[in-house]
C-alpha cells in the first residue's frame, strides 16, 4: 500500500485553459511576472453583500457578474491541446476562459460548469467560478488580432458549433496569475514530485510540516477528481497553483463525468496510492445524495446548453463515491479514523 507510483498511465490530449500553460510546462516554475492590463471598466457592477467568500477566489457572484455582460474587445486562442479554448477580454474589464460547444468530445463546456457546481456543493472552493454565456460569432471575429484572423476564423468555422450566429458555452473566471504546482521544488505531476507526495501521504510516514498544507489540498483534489472522474489531471501541465505556492487550483475539468462506475485508471490509482484524506470532505461525500447532485446540476428553463450531465453519469458518480468510501473505510478499520482522516 505504501508503494511509489511509477506507472505513467494513459496520455490524453488536453484542452489547455490558459495561454501560459504549455509554455510553462516547457520551463518549470516560470510564472507570469507582468499582467496585461484590461480595458477600463464601462459596466457598473454592484458588489454583493455576501461577507463570506464562496471559494479561495472570493465571492462567486461578484466575480461572475461582469463576465459576458459587455462586448468582447479581445480574443485569443489558449495554447495546448487540440480543442477550442479561448481567452476573452470584455469592455467592462473582466476576463474569462471560454469554451464553446464544439466538435471535440474531450472538451465539452458543460463539464466545466458541472465541476464548478460540484466543487461548491462539497465546500471545496478550488474550481474557478463559471457560468453559461452566449457570444456572437461576429463579436469574436471582430476581436481577433488581424495577423491571426484567417487561422482563428478557420478553426472556429471547422470546430465551433454556432447557433444562429451565436456560440453557446461556458466562461470561467480568469485567474490572474498561475504557475505549475510544485512541492519541495518538484513538479506535482512529474515522477520525482509524485514520489515525494505519495511517500508523505502514507500512514506512519513522517510528514514535513512545511508541505502539510499542500498535501491536504492535493489529497482533496485526488478525491474530487475520482468523484467527477477527471482523467486529465495527471496528463501533464494540469496541476496549477498560486504564484506564492500556497493555493492549489482545480483547473481544466472538461474531461470529466464518465460513465465508469470505478473511474479511470489514473483517478483510481491516484486515490489508492495515498492513505491520508480530509475528514470534512469525506464526511460530505458520505452524505452526498442523488437529489443534491441533481438539484446542484439543474439548469435554468431558458438554458441553451441543456443538461450538464446525463442521469447515467450521475449514477456512475455515486458508484465511484461508494467505491472510494469502501477503500477509505478499509483503511480506517485497519489504522483508525484519526490516522486516516488526519486532514480537516
Amino acid at each position: 500500500m505504501g508503494g511509489v507510483w511509477l506507472g505513467t498511465g494513459l496520455a490524453i490530449d488536453r484542452a489547455g485553459d490558459y495561454l501560459e500553460t504549455r509554455s510553462a510546462a516547457a520551463a518549470p516554475l516560470i510564472q507570469r511576472t507582468a499582467i496585461e492590463p484590461l480595458p477600463r471598466a464601462e459596466l457598473a457592477v454592484v458588489p454583493s453583500r455576501q461577507s463570506t467568500p464562496d471559494s479561495i477566489y472570493g465571492v462567486d457572484a461578484d466575480l461572475l457578474a461582469p463576465v459576458g455582460a459587455a462586448k468582447v474587445t479581445k480574443m485569443k486562442l489558449n495554447h495546448g491541446g487540440t480543442s477550442l479554448s479561448i481567452r476573452l477580454d470584455f469592455a467592462n474589464g473582466s476576463r474569462a476562459a471560454f469554451k464553446p460547444e464544439q466538435t471535440h468530445p474531450q472538451s465539452d463546456p458543460r463539464r466545466e460548469l458541472a465541476a464548478y457546481r460540484m466543487d461548491r456543493l462539497l465546500g471545496i472552493g478550488r474550481v474557478q467560478p463559471a457560468k453559461e454565456v452566449e457570444i456572437p460569432v461576429a463579436d469574436l471575429v471582430a476581436a481577433i488580432e488581424p495577423g491571426y484572423r484567417d487561422y482563428i476564423v478557420g478553426r472556429l468555422t471547422e470546430e465551433g458549433i454556432a447557433h444562429g450566429g451565436v456560440y453557446r458555452g461556458v466562461a470561467s473566471w480568469w485567474i490572474p496569475e498561475i504557475k505549475l504546482a510544485t512541492i519541495g521544488g518538484l513538479r506535482l505531476d512529474e515522477q520525482p514530485g509524485r514520489e515525494l507526495w505519495i511517500a508523505q501521504l502514507q500512514i506512519g510516514a513522517p510528514m514535513t510540516a512545511e508541505y502539510r498544507p499542500m498535501l491536504a489540498q492535493l489529497s482533496a483534489c485526488i478525491l474530487f477528481d475520482l468523484l467527477i472522474d477527471n482523467s486529465d489531471r495527471w496528463s501533464g501541465g494540469n496541476t496549477m497553483m498560486s504564484p506564492d505556492g500556497t493555493q492549489l487550483y482545480f483547473m481544466d475539468n472538461s474531461l470529466s463525468f464518465s460513465k465508469a462506475t470505478y473511474g479511470h485508471e489514473q483517478t483510481v490509482l491516484a486515490m489508492r496510492r495515498i492513505q491520508i484524506y480530509p475528514r470534512g470532505l469525506v464526511d460530505k461525500l458520505r452524505k452526498l445524495t442523488r437529489e443534491q447532485i441533481e438539484a446542484t446540476l439543474a439548469v435554468a428553463p431558458d438554458s441553451q446548453l441543456g443538461p450538464l450531465i446525463k442521469p447515467i453519469e450521475v449514477t456512475a458518480m455515486l458508484a465511484r463515491r461508494d467505491n472510494m468510501l469502501k477503500w477509505i473505510d478499509q483503511l480506517i478499520a485497519r489504522y483508525g479514523e484519526d490516522v486516516v482522516l488526519a486532514f480537516e
